[in-house]
């Protein structure tokens, strides 16, 4: 659920799909006989999971325009940190 919630919502979804896991997953594993603890442990396992699936969905989906290496061309960019004057008379 959260790979399909990072390819097609934005992380304020998240608060909405996460009560949902938790309350599901709680229905399926109280049905199934799991005690409190067990039953916790689980369920913060579920919602991590759900959260780390939702980070790698954005992160494919936004890696191409994120660039750790800029290109250097000599050029200084339209928007500059150091208040470089233009060389070009």
């Amino acid at each position: 659920m959260g790979a399909a919630t990072g390819f097609l919502f934005k992380v304020w979804a998240l608060v909405v799909i996460s009560p949902l896991v938790a309350i599901f997953s709680a229905v399926v594993l109280r049905s199934h006989g799991f005690d409190l603890v067990a039953g916790v442990t689980v369920i913060a396992a579920c919602l991590a999971a759900c959260q780390l699936a939702y980070l790698a969905a954005t992160y494919l989906l936004h890696a191409r325009d994120i660039s750790v290496h800029d290109e250097i061309d000599g050029e200084p960019g339209e928007q500059r940190e150091q208040k470089i004057r233009d060389q070009h008379k």
